[in-house]
Parts: structure tokens; sequence; C-alpha cells
């Protein structure tokens, strides 16, 4: 599948800040720092760009994805459906419940597309069985994408905002779909399907359209080319590597989420850094992570 061997990169520990699954990772322009979440630490981190003034706030759930509105409020994914959340004073107001009649699942990954619209979907945390919905919120309400999922993942855009990717993390494979923003979503075709390294969780996409995306336990970082070759292996010590997101002054820094969920005290003795956030400087570019910006916000 590869037509070539793939160039393994070496990633180190930035922070040893123990996350019990951390997620939802992002690079903030605005204030220069990155942010992301302890889904079941319920705890919002945020760090500089060295690991530097890390910071930890408290949240009153689980906060699952999440993205930055121009005044620095986020527009947050907690398990139970979507919020605007201030972050600084705890003000929360509730715009959607996710699948209130459905005690088993919550939502999970999340990321905005091009035209600063929020993609979300769900897990269901009774063996990944296919019920919850992928949806595209743009303010005024929101649409489904995909439904009947097991855990939703991967989603990111090409730099074009044409192509959507996504992973059921229920199996192996990543799909792409064809994508513009506001019309439906185009038939999915598999990108890549890569068995030897545990199942797709989070990705992010850098600005020459390659795919970088963590493993949930295999242990890794893989890069793939936008014809879905695997072009780059980032091997990490530990098992469970969850998202991953490119920033820094310069957008050319890979930073790595990783957790600590489900490990024994065996396997936590063994992968000391499980949970930490881990970081390398690599040799492409990122793209900015944008804002959500609410329809009724730019409506003229």
């Amino acid at each position: 599948m590869t037509g070539h061997e793939p160039q393994a990169l070496a990633a180190t520990l930035l922070l040893d800040c123990r996350n019990q699954l951390g997620e939802g990772i992002q690079w903030n322009c605005t204030d220069q720092r990155l942010y992301w979440t302890d889904i079941f630490g319920e705890t919002l981190w945020s760090c500089d760009a060295n690991g530097g003034d890390p910071r930890s706030i408290p949240l009153p759930g689980k906060l699952c994805a999440f993205a930055f509105l121009p005044d620095q409020t986020l527009l947050a994914g907690f398990s139970d459906g979507l919020y605007h959340f201030d972050s600084q004073s705890g003000a929360r107001e509730k715009l959607r419940g996710y699948q209130p009649g459905a005690p088993n699942t919550r939502m999970n990954d999340g990321n905005l597309d091009r035209t600063g619209n929020f993609v979300i979907g769900g897990i269901n945390e009774d063996a990944m069985s296919p019920t919850t919905p992928v949806w595209r919120w743009n303010g005024n309400g929101c649409e489904a994408l995909l439904e009947n999922i097991g855990c939703a993942n991967s989603i990111c855009f090409s730099p074009d905002g044409t192509r959507m990717y996504f992973a059921d993390s229920a199996g192996s494979a990543i799909y792409a779909y064809d994508y513009d923003g506001q019309g439906a979503l185009g038939e999915g075709r598999l990108f890549a399907d890569i068995k030897d390294y545990g199942v797709p969780d989070g990705s992010t996409v850098d600005a020459e359209g390659y795919v970088w995306n963590a493993r949930f336990g295999g242990g890794a970082v893989l890069r793939f080319t936008p014809e879905g070759q695997l072009d780059k292996v980032i091997p990490l010590p530990l098992p469970n590597v969850t998202c991953c997101c490119i920033g820094g002054a310069n957008l050319d820094r890979l930073f790595i989420t990783t957790a600590r969920v489900g490990m024994d005290a065996q396997a936590l003795k063994q992968a000391p850094e499980a949970g930490g956030l881990f970081a390398l400087d690599i040799p492409v570019k990122g793209l900015p992570h944008g804002q959500f910006i609410p329809q009724e916000r730019t409506s003229i």
C-alpha cells in the first residue's frame, strides 16, 4: 500500500500532565497557546508551545471537543450536548442535547470545517454499538451528516475544504468524503486501512494536504499522503495515542495527546509517560485551526 518505506520521526515528552483521556488538541493563534481537554479528568488544559506556563481549569462535566469563537469563548461539545461556554467565568448555556434518551452515548470527536462550521460525532460506550450521529452545527441549528456510528473519530478537512476525513473507531479504516460545507455529505470512499497500529483516533491535516492520525492502542501517529499512502510513523512509548495538531509560532510543531484510561498499574509502570503531552518539530507547515463562525453572527 505504501509504495515506499515510511520515514520514522521521534517525539519527546513536553508536559507530564497524566491525562486520563487527553483529546481535542488545537493551537490557538490568538493567544499563541495550545489547548486540549482531559475528557475523563473533566479538565481544560493549556500551555505555551514549549510546554511552559501550564494551566488546568476544572470543568462542570466531560468536555469532549471544542472550538474557539472570535471572543475566545468556546463552542463546547460536552458529553451530553453542545454548549456555549466561557472557561474563564464558568458560564455555560446549553444549545442542543446529544441523544438525551440514550444514556450509553456521549459526544466524542469534533473539528471545524474550513468555513467555520463545527462537525462533531459521538460514541456509544456500550461496546461501540452503531447508534450515534455525526452533526454539523452552524449556530442556527444542526444537521446529521452520518448516522449509526459506533465511535466518531479522525474528523478533519483538506486545505481547500472539499474533503472530509472520518473514521469509526469500531473499525480500522479512515474514509474520505466529498464536502462543501453546506450541502449533503458525498459518498464515502476508503482512504486508508492500517491494521498494525491499533485504531484511528484524532487527526489533523497539514498545508500539503497530508493527514496525521493518532492511533489508539497502536502507540503511534501516522502521516498519510492525500492518496492514502503511509508516509511517516511517529512511535510513542505508550499504547493510547489520542489526538494531534500542528501549531507553534511558525506552525511547524506537531503536538500529541495521549491517555492512561484502561491501563492497570503494571501497564502504567511500563509506560510511565502515558497521559502526557508530546511534541516534535516537523519539516512541513500546518494550517491555522480557525474559529467557529455562527451563522447568525455573520448574516447581513
